[in-house]
């Protein structure tokens, strides 16, 4: 078996306004790049995917302006490591990964950088689902109780249409894992603006998509709270594993 992870971390994260050099956010350091607990953030789901023999690929999408530093400073530390040019949205960023995926590939894993927590056992759960369905998705079950509401703005503002069924109501995570010709498949039709995961590409194909709960924090770091929880339960790890 051999498989490909790509890990989308050319994302301007425009709702975390990470750390700027003297306060200039020209300057400002990316959140895929800062420093949590030692190492850059897109760092830990490069080493996550690594640590799973099956990934003989790790493919990192990044922004241009920093994809020759990126390569010269980790080409030597993992043979198995690429860089490659991300993209202005995620989906180009997907198809630039793709084009340099290698033609012997088995399932290609698709990946948040922002999301560094992802167990080594989650992928792994996710890949098994892959391997026996085609497609399979990281989810988590919903917690609170979520209202379908109208996207008409009246006098006194937004009201309830409904309120969901949350028992039947998931978060869609990474990894999401397909087998490489599907995947490539449904990144040869034409990409809707309301599409918004690699799993919806493929759903559009009328493939069936399993679902595989994750059983440790997967969260996507969005706003600074979500990096300092991270910050937070990686020095916890850190503890308990010495």
């Amino acid at each position: 078996m051999k498989n490909t992870a790509i890990i989308l971390a050319a994302g301007l994260g425009k709702r975390f306004r990470g750390a700027a050099a003297s306060g200039k956010v020209k300057n400002r350091v990316l959140k895929q790049f800062l420093n949590i607990n030692g190492k850059p953030v897109f760092l830990w789901s490069v080493e996550a995917f690594s640590s799973i023999k099956s990934f003989k690929q790790i493919i990192v999408a990044v922004p241009s302006n920093m994809l020759k530093s990126l390569s010269l400073k980790y080409k030597r530390r993992k043979a198995n490591l690429v860089f490659t040019l991300g993209g202005d949205e995620r989906f180009d960023s997907v198809k630039n990964a793709l084009s340099v995926v290698e033609n012997d590939t088995n399932f290609i894993a698709v990946h948040d950088a922002a999301r560094p927590l992802v167990s080594k056992k989650d992928i792994l759960a996710v890949l098994k689902s892959a391997e026996k369905t085609g497609a399979a998705i990281a989810v988590e079950k919903m917690k609170d109780t979520i209202k379908l509401v109208s996207d008409v703005y009246i006098k006194n503002g937004e009201y309830v249409l409904k309120t969901l069924d949350r028992a039947v109501l998931r978060n869609a995570q990474t990894p999401q894992i397909f087998e490489s010709n599907l995947l490539k498949r449904a990144y040869f039709k034409k990409i809707s603006d309301a599409v918004t995961d690699d799993s919806q590409l493929v759903e559009g194909l009328k493939v069936k998509v399993s679902v595989v709960e994750t059983r440790f924090p997967n969260f996507k770091i969005t706003t600074k709270q979500d990096f300092k929880l991270a910050s937070a339960l990686f020095a916890f790890q850190s503890r308990i594993s010495k």
